[in-house]
């Protein structure tokens, strides 16, 4: 029997930026026009355990006589290589400056200069300095402050260590959603029924479940991005597109045997830190007169090539020509995680590093509001989301206020949506089995890893796809299953999806870079 049903108007599955703005910009409007309103923010962690709150680099918005919104479009999209919608990345871009004005009112602490002003920064495939940030944990600084905010909205409640294990939704466009509580990695449940569920009905369903970094055998994401949004959309109807754009940052510090792999902030190449191979020479100029700073998917495929020459798995990148008093005040965590974590002073040494899955530029199809076009109240804002804004390659630090601004449009969408509406009322509904089927999720990350990296054969990802569905389709179904097993069972889903969206790619752009195509 199902207990603790629950009804809001707005559910939004995911604490980063996206989910966080989006459920302040949903009570601020609320509350401006007296309106009544209920949200639910749903944690599959804590609150703070997001991708956002790891962001080292910082927001990228136009805020100095020198930059434009025709230089910053320009940037975005040539790293995207065109792929771009440009209406979207001119609509981004001339709300960013709002944006951030929205952040400082939030009550945000961003660097500054002496004199007051914004300390802004250059990042790879940036013209100009217009990257806002706080030291190199921008993200933590974003992420408390959006908690904070939220905490000041009574409507607003935040549930934390709750899983969304199923999505469905009713002929009368209500959406149920299951969730368990208070979950743990080992717990397990039964296949048809879970007793400890949690039944939540809302009008309208924001998915801002951010990325799926764990497909990968090595990735900066946290373990929670294992692509549940991308599922739950998927068996919703939406569609996704270029789900195979998937972006390899170029610098992860370099540990052997680590799955998730600390960050090295692309504004310590923006200072001056220049990469150089095991020789000691500066390559990046033989293969982009930008050097050390050109966008992301030209700096990987140059180390990986660098990489090829060689017989060692990384680069370096050399920071020694920075002052101390710069790496301190600019770069203290990165700086204090190179000591603790191969005892090396970045003052003095060199920083191994190597490309690693990193983001998804594409994703589940949205309009410019964030809207599913093919589910009427569904919503994706932030990674899980293709926007059209970045293209086949995402620019340095548009993520962020990407995820700021479509919360705001997809804010003012719903409270237009829900202007006369009240609560659902509560209703019995019975859900479909959950049936999860037994993955190794050891084997979907290498068969990701080596077919569906950096570098890509039409072989092999014929050869990742065939396998991979196969390995899916003979799984034997759980009669009890771990959450762990169930995140394995989407790993495997959502590795199918991007090697079947790779397979109908014509043509090297960005990220994608199929060797038979060149």
């Amino acid at each position: 029997m199902q207990t603790n049903i629950s009804s809001y108007q707005v559910v939004i599955i995911g604490t980063g930026v996206a989910g966080l703005a989006t459920a302040i910009y949903l009570a601020e409007a609320a509350a401006l026009s007296n309106q009544t309103i209920s949200i639910l923010l749903v944690s599959k962690a804590s609150v703070s355990d997001t991708n956002t709150s790891w962001a080292q680099g910082g927001i990228a918005a136009v805020a100095s006589n020198e930059d434009s919104f025709e230089a910053h479009i320009i940037d975005t999209i040539d790293a995207g290589a065109g792929k771009n919608d440009l209406h979207i990345v001119r609509k981004v871009i001339e709300a960013a400056p709002d944006a951030m004005h929205d952040l400082i009112r939030w009550g945000i602490d961003l660097d500054k200069k002496v004199d007051g002003t914004y300390d802004l920064v250059k990042e790879g495939g940036h013209q100009f300095s217009r990257i806002w940030h706080k030291a190199d944990s921008t993200g933590h600084t974003l992420q408390a402050t959006l908690m904070h905010r939220v905490s000041q909205f009574p409507s607003i409640v935040c549930v934390e260590n709750t899983a969304i294990v199923q999505i469905e939704k009713d002929a009368l466009g209500t959406f149920h959603i299951q969730a368990i509580h208070n979950h743990t990695s080992d717990q397990t449940y039964p296949n048809l029924t879970v007793e400890n569920c949690i039944h939540i009905q809302c009008a309208q369903l924001v998915l801002a479940t951010g990325g799926l970094g764990m497909v990968y055998a090595k990735t900066t994401n946290q373990s929670i991005a294992t692509g549940d949004g991308i599922i739950f959309a998927s068996q919703l109807g939406a569609t996704m597109k270029d789900l195979s754009y998937i972006q390899f940052h170029p610098t992860g510090l370099y540990e052997s045997n680590q799955t998730g792999t600390y960050l090295i902030s692309e504004a310590l190449r923006g200072e001056g830190a220049i990469l150089r191979n095991e020789k000691g020479v500066d390559f990046m100029p033989q293969y982009d007169t930008r050097a050390s700073l050109a966008p992301r998917d030209i700096v990987s495929r140059a180390i990986m090539n660098e990489i090829k020459k060689s017989n060692i798995e990384y680069v370096y990148l050399d920071a020694t020509g920075l002052s101390a008093s710069t790496i301190q005040k600019h770069f203290p965590n990165i700086q204090s995680a190179c000591q603790q974590k191969l005892g090396i002073d970045i003052c003095k040494q060199w920083i191994p590093v190597l490309p690693v899955q990193h983001y998804t530029c594409g994703g589940i199809l949205v309009d410019e509001f964030g809207g599913v076009v093919e589910v009427d109240g569904l919503y994706a804002i932030g990674e899980v989301a293709s926007t059209g804004l970045h293209g086949a390659n995402r620019l340095a630090s548009n993520s962020l206020i990407e995820g700021i601004v479509f919360a705001k449009w997809a804010a003012s969408k719903m409270i237009n949506a829900l202007r006369n509406d009240i609560a659902l009322p509560i209703s019995t509904y019975h859900f479909k089995p959950i049936l999860v089927k037994q993955i190794d999720r050891a084997l979907v990350q290498n068969y990701l890893s080596n077919y569906a990296g950096i570098e890509k054969k039409t072989a092999d990802l014929m050869k990742g796809f065939n396998e991979l569905s196969q390995a899916y389709q003979y799984a034997n179904v759980l009669n009890q299953w771990s959450l762990k097993e169930w995140e394995n069972d989407l790993l495997c889903q959502v590795g199918i999806l991007i090697f079947k969206d790779a397979l109908t790619q014509t043509e090297n752009k960005g990220v994608y870079f199929n060797l038979d195509l060149e």
